[in-house]
C-alpha cells in the first residue's frame, strides 16, 4: 500500500510543478480579474458624469427631511451658495423651490436637463408635501382625510399555479450551463493529460525495473490516484476562490447591491450543482480517467495519444452535443435511456434532474450503473495494464489490446 501513495504522489507532484497546469489554474481567476479591474474602470469613467448631485434650496421643513434621506440630492440654505458649489462644479444644477399661496414652485438651474430618474424622484417629493398642504387648506376633518386615503382592494384567487419551465426559470438554466461546461472541461483536460502521461512513461525502459519491485495493477492504481489528486487540487482551488468571493462581494462597493439581487439565485443554483451534479461529475471524471490510461497505454510512442484517446473524446463530444440539444428536444425514450448509460450518463442524467426530468430515485439508480461500471472497468483494466505497458512493440493498439487479453 505505502508504493501506492509513493506512485501516486510521485504523479501528483510531477504535475502540479509544471507550468501548464499552473496556467490552467490561474486562467479562470486571471479572466475574473482583468473583467473586474474593466468593469470597475468602465465604471469610474461613467462615475465621473453621472456620481454628482443636485443641490436644493427649499424653506420647507418637510421637504428639507426628505432631501436629506436621498443620496442624489443636497440641501443648501441660500440660492447664492447653490450657485457657487454649481459654478465650482460641486453638482450638476440647483432645484429653488419656493412657496407661494400654499403651492409649490420649483425651477431647475443648469446647463442640460434633469435627469429622467432624478426629475422622478424629485416630483414624488414635492407632491407628496403639496397633498399636505392641499389637505391642511382645505381644513377637512379626521375622517374627511381617512376617506380621500382610501383605497381599492385586490384580491387573487389561484386554484393552479404553473411551475416555471426549464426556458423559463433562469436559476434551472444557469445550473445547467454551469455543470455542463465544469464537467466539459475537465474531462477534455484530464482524459489528455492521463493518456500523454501513461505514453510517454511506456516509452521507457523504466517500467521493466519498476514492474520488478511492485506488482503493475499497484502501479495502474497510484497513477489513477494521483491524476485523481490533481483534479481534487484544481476544484478546490477554484471552491475556495468562488467562497471567498462569494463572502467579500457583499462588502464591494458597487457590486454588493447587485450581488444582494441575485444572491437567491446563486444559492439555489449552487444546491442544484452540489447534489446529484457533484455525484455524476466525479463517477463520469473517473471512468473517463480509467479508459484515458487504457488508451494511452495502447500505443507504443507518446506523440500517438491523442489519437488513441480520440474515441473517448468523440464519446465526450456525443454526450456534451446531446446534453445541450436536450433544451429544445425534450425528454424522449433515447434521452431516458443514454441518461443510464456510463460515459453519457454522467452529462445526462444530472440535466434531467436540473430540468424536472427525473427523480432522485432515477438519478440514484442511474449513479449506481455508472460506479458500478466504473469499479468493474478499473478492476479490468488493473489486470491487464502490466502487459500493455510492457509491450513497445508499434503494431497498432488493436494488436496491442489482443496480445495484452493472451498474457
Amino acid at each position: 500500500m505505502n508504493k501506492i501513495w509513493l506512485v501516486a504522489k510521485e504523479t501528483y507532484r510531477r504535475e502540479v510543478k509544471t507550468w501548464s497546469y499552473l496556467l490552467m489554474i490561474l486562467a479562470p481567476f486571471l479572466l475574473v480579474f482583468f473583467s473586474f479591474v474593466i468593469g470597475m474602470v468602465s465604471a469610474g469613467g461613467s462615475d465621473d458624469n453621472y456620481d454628482n448631485y443636485v443641490g436644493v434650496v427649499t424653506s420647507n421643513s418637510v421637504l428639507k427631511q426628505a432631501i436629506k434621506k436621498s443620496e442624489d440630492f443636497d440641501n443648501y440654505s441660500t440660492e447664492a451658495k447653490a450657485k457657487k458649489a454649481y459654478k465650482d462644479e460641486d453638482i450638476d444644477g440647483y432645484v429653488l423651490i419656493e412657496q407661494k399661496n400654499n403651492q409649490l414652485a420649483a425651477t431647475y438651474y443648469s446647463d442640460e436637463k434633469m435627469d429622467s430618474d432624478l426629475k422622478s424622484e424629485l416630483l414624488t417629493s414635492l407632491n407628496t408635501v403639496q397633498q399636505q398642504l392641499n389637505l391642511s387648506k382645505a381644513k377637512l376633518t379626521t375622517k374627511q382625510t381617512q376617506s380621500l386615503a382610501t383605497r381599492a382592494q385586490f384580491k387573487q384567487q389561484v386554484k393552479h399555479v404553473e411551475k416555471k419551465s426549464f426556458d423559463n426559470d433562469p436559476v434551472k438554466q444557469i445550473s445547467f450551463w454551469t455543470l455542463l461546461i465544469i464537467l466539459y472541461m475537465l474531462v477534455i483536460t484530464y482524459t489528455q493529460v492521463t493518456a500523454q502521461d501513461i505514453a510517454t512513461e511506456k516509452g521507457t525502459k523504466i517500467m521493466e525495473v519498476i514492474f520488478s519491485s511492485m506488482p503493475g495493477g499497484d502501479y495502474f492504481t497510484g497513477k489513477i490516484l494521483g491524476i485523481f489528486g490533481e483534479i481534487i487540487t484544481q476544484v478546490l482551488i477554484y471552491v475556495v476562490g468562488f467562497v471567498a468571493v462569494y463572502c467579500a462581494a457583499p462588502y464591494i462597493d458597487g457590486f454588493s447591491d447587485l450581488f444582494g439581487q441575485y444572491k437567491p439565485m446563486i444559492d439555489q443554483a449552487i444546491g442544484n450543482l452540489a447534489s446529484w451534479g457533484l455525484v455524476f461529475t466525479i463517477i463520469g471524471l473517473v471512468l473517463f480517467i480509467i479508459f484515458a490510461a487504457f488508451c494511452g497505454a495502447l500505443v507504443a510512442k507518446s506523440e500517438n495519444a491523442n489519437k488513441a484517446v480520440g474515441p473517448l473524446s468523440t464519446l465526450m463530444l456525443i454526450g456534451f452535443l446531446f446534453t445541450v440539444n436536450m433544451q429544445s428536444g425534450g425528454d424522449t425514450i433515447f434521452t431516458k435511456v443514454l441518461s443510464y448509460t456510463p460515459f453519457l450518463s454522467s452529462f445526462v442524467m444530472p440535466a434531467r434532474v436540473i430540468m424536472g426530468n427525473a427523480t432522485n430515485l432515477e438519478a440514484a439508480i442511474s449513479a449506481l450503473i455508472a460506479l458500478a461500471a466504473t469499479v468493474a472497468s478499473f478492476i479490468w483494466i488493473r489486470k491487464i495494464y502490466p502487459n500493455l505497458i510492457l509491450q513497445t512493440d508499434d503494431v497498432g493498439p488493436w494488436q496491442n489490446f489482443k496480445r495484452s487479453l493472451k498474457g
